[in-house]
């Protein structure tokens, strides 16, 4: 009877520990393809706001081939991180090109007229061309939907050979993978996969994502087991000891012991899973910033970015700095509401429009404008707050700046005989109504220093938030410490209110403008405030 007794109780764990470990599996084999797509969605959404950002470009320059190069240049080419191996603009209604960068397209007339009139109807076109040699795809967007004049197509060249196996650590890692175009795993519309026997068998996981107009399938199978040898042969061991063991009290104590082996096998995994997603949104966001920033001789910058507390979530805030001619240079910095996938998508739509903007505006608040049009017109309608500002070089040794500010706190100037003040007319959030924006122009002389910042720094619960008297005392009293040092004090002032972290991330620009010319001490600069011509436009 004990020996019955036992091997019921025994043969009812096995069958419970063989359920929990494929429960355990697909919860991790779904996890795991959730990541993998999250990834893959940053991909489409750095495309869709790439070519946005140059669709907004040819409409505003008439097609014209200089500036369309310069707007999607940076994303042309054959080398490995490149998005697009050709690129081209069309004026709605022509099937040849008014400018095109990297290699021929393979678009035919007939192609061109139907990508022109889809791109019309849909935010993003994407187009099969797998039957062709090379392999490609095409991505089409017009500038302004229904009422686009322009439209940029886009081909990204495919392997070859779409069984090729190639599997980056993460998110891929113990994972075969195949990745179709369309809802249904079609070997016609197989766009690369880790194996050549397909479809997958066994234990598989799929995941639609959008792409556009159509959308792309992932499916996954594990490589081995996700929850570890002795979680999938745990079902056999309990059976085994089952009979071995028919004393209940010897089939209780090993069991609670394999019970808490497993516990902290689980933990220890979900703890490395944490990791890893992690360690994405950290390159994703650093994706999202620029690793070089360009200024002019005498003129030294030091940038940060400090993540909110929840490092797995991808923030919005952005500075830049760059050339725009041998005397002119841009300074932006911004925040885009929200985090995620979302936010990364939209930071790289509102810093691509920026930078294409200034290309050609007269002044910085045209660029704003450009940025509040740009988010205006994504759906769902988010906003930004930005600051951005025009540096120019004077003959006599000063820099003119010429800033706008939309919804952005006010960038403290620090004089170098130690004065502070704010600069900048504050205006209004870009993306939501038509924006009321100014410019302001700032004479600034060598040894000053311009510090712009975003929310995260001032924004908090008091006593939590460093106020911006706090802020102006500091540079105040050590504003002529290398600016390295200067944005490290910063941190430091911002840690000390929050030692546990903040719930929103930091962006802080530093801009010194070095005393290398002789230019009188005593001179102050001048500011004064210039309203936009157009209030703000859509």
């Amino acid at each position: 009877m004990i020996a019955v007794v036992g091997l019921a109780l025994f043969g009812a764990l096995s069958v419970g520990s063989r359920v929990l470990f494929n429960q355990a599996e697909d919860r991790l084999l779904q996890q795991r393809t959730n990541e993998a797509a999250s990834t893959l969605s940053v991909s489409v959404a750095r495309i869709q706001a790439t070519l946005d950002g140059a669709a907004n470009v040819a409409a505003e320059t008439d097609g014209d081939q200089a500036a369309f190069a310069k707007a999607i240049s940076p994303i042309v080419g054959t080398k490995q991180g490149q998005l697009v191996t050709a690129a081209a603009v069309y004026r709605v209604g022509s099937t040849t090109p008014t400018a095109h960068v990297g290699d021929p397209i393979a678009l035919s007339a007939d192609g061109a007229t139907n990508v022109e009139q889809q791109a019309t109807k849909k935010a993003l076109v994407v187009t099969d061309m797998m039957r062709l040699t090379p392999r490609r795809l095409g991505y089409a967007v017009g500038d302004d939907g229904a009422k686009s004049k322009y439209v940029v197509y886009a081909e990204r060249a495919l392997a070859a050979d779409p069984n090729v196996r190639r599997r980056t650590e993460e998110p891929f890692a113990q994972l075969d993978y195949a990745i179709y175009l369309g809802t249904r795993p079609v070997a016609d519309h197989l766009i690369s996969a880790s194996v050549r026997d397909l479809p997958l068998h066994g234990r598989t996981s799929s995941k639609s994502i959008e792409f556009g107009s159509q959308e792309i399938m992932l499916v996954m199978t594990p490589i081995g087991t996700l929850s570890g040898d002795l979680f999938a042969n745990l079902w056999w061991i309990v059976a085994i000891a089952g009979v071995v063991l028919v004393l209940a009290f010897a089939v209780l104590a090993r069991r609670l012991l394999e019970r808490r082996d497993t516990a902290l096998a689980l933990a220890a995994d979900n703890e490395r899973l944490y990791d890893e997603q992690r360690e994405i949104a950290e390159t994703l966001q650093l994706g999202l910033l620029p690793q070089y920033l360009d200024s002019p001789a005498g003129v030294s910058v030091a940038a940060r970015y400090w993540p909110a507390g929840a490092a797995n979530l991808i923030g919005g805030d952005f500075y830049d700095m760059f050339a725009i001619a041998d005397d002119r240079w841009a300074i932006a910095i911004g925040d885009v509401c929200g985090k995620g996938v979302e936010a990364a998508a939209l930071t790289g739509l509102a810093r691509h429009t920026l930078r294409a903007a200034a290309r050609n505006a007269s002044s910085p608040t045209v660029v704003l404008e450009a940025v509040h049009q740009a988010l205006a017109e994504h759906r769902p309608a988010t906003f930004c707050t930005a600051c951005f500002a025009f540096m120019t070089p004077l003959e006599d040794g000063r820099y003119r700046i010429e800033l706008s500010l939309g919804g952005h706190p006010q960038p403290i100037l620090r004089h170098r005989d130690g004065r502070v003040e704010p600069v900048g007319a504050p205006g209004m959030l870009l993306g939501m109504i038509v924006p009321k924006l100014s410019t302001t122009v700032v004479e600034v002389v060598p040894g000053d220093t311009l510090v712009l910042y975003t929310d995260g720094l001032t924004d908090a619960p008091a006593p939590k938030a460093v106020s911006v008297e706090e802020l102006a005392e500091l540079l105040r009293d050590h504003g002529e410490a290398p600016i390295e040092e200067l944005a490290d004090s910063i941190r430091a002032l911002k840690r000390g209110r929050r030692p546990q972290g903040s719930d929103d991330d930091t962006a802080l620009l530093i801009v010194r403008f070095d005393a290398v010319r002789d230019v009188p001490a005593t001179q102050p600069s001048t500011a004064t405030s210039e309203p936009a011509t157009s209030g703000g436009s859509r």
